[in-house]
């Protein structure tokens, strides 16, 4: 998926993004819908960041109120994972990496973080392959459908 394509999925969930300095973060939600992305990271770290951002919007975690911050985060990266990693070019990157995260993330323009949330949420692993379920299902319970608010 393009940076493009990603900005207008974004607008698509209501989303409204903008470019800003955060500092040392990447990026950011608001309950508005307002995703802040910071323009200091590279382009990368950029489009990672806001899948991760559309994955805590489209799963309703709410920053405001006490939650399960690591639960959060894990689908969080796991929404972005799958948005920004299409199955069979994950397939070739692992077969033509032997399985390395960090090969695999620079083939496929995403971070290692990425890589291995799509390993440990979506991925059945049948050693030393990882095969691809259909990736809107994943095998464990971890990742739900978008509840309504």
């Amino acid at each position: 998926m393009t940076f493009d394509e990603l900005l207008a999925a974004a607008s698509e969930m209501g989303l409204h993004v903008k470019f800003t300095n955060l500092g040392r973060r990447a990026g950011e939600v608001r309950r508005s819908g307002l995703v802040l992305i910071n323009d200091r990271k590279s382009a990368i770290t950029q489009k990672v960041a806001l899948a991760h951002e559309m994955g805590h919007w489209h799963h309703n975690h709410d920053w405001s109120a006490a939650h399960d911050v690591p639960h959060d985060e894990r689908q969080a990266d796991a929404f972005a994972a799958r948005l920004l990693i299409p199955p069979d070019e994950y397939a070739l990157a692992e077969k033509l990496y032997d399985g390395h995260v960090g090969a695999i993330a620079r083939e496929l323009e995403v971070t290692t973080p990425i890589v291995q949330a799509l390993r440990d949420v979506v991925l059945r692993r049948v050693a030393p392959v990882a095969y691809p379920t259909p990736w809107g299902l994943a095998p464990t319970s971890i990742t739900r459908q978008r509840h309504t608010a």
